[in-house]
């Protein structure tokens, strides 16, 4: 398994793309939301269209050799910054909603 792509989840929507920035711009310039929503509501998405929060999406990474765990922001939480771009599965460049009931 590898991660797809960033994303963050936010009232049972799943908004993909290339870093948590970029869809937070995107999100508010739509107007999904007012601010830009951080903590828990930012994650990843694997491959196979699973949300997964940062601690998880790490090991994920790491394990598919997505990240170079010496020049990662955090060792225990992965962040859009730390993924290898060449190692990523597909990068969004749009806001895309994924409306499929992930946990």
């Amino acid at each position: 398994m590898k991660i797809k792509c960033a994303a963050i989840k936010y009232k049972g929507a799943i908004y993909e793309g290339e870093s948590h920035s970029k869809i937070g711009i995107k999100m508010v310039a739509a107007g999904v939301c007012e601010k830009y929503p951080g903590g828990e509501a930012q994650g990843f998405v694997t491959e196979c269209g699973i949300f997964v929060c940062r601690a998880p999406a790490y090991i994920i990474a790491w394990r598919a050799g997505q990240i170079d765990i010496n020049k990662t922001i955090c060792k225990n939480e992965l962040f859009s910054e730390d993924l290898n771009n060449k190692q990523v599965v597909t990068t969004a460049t749009n806001i895309e909603i994924n409306h499929a009931n992930n946990p």
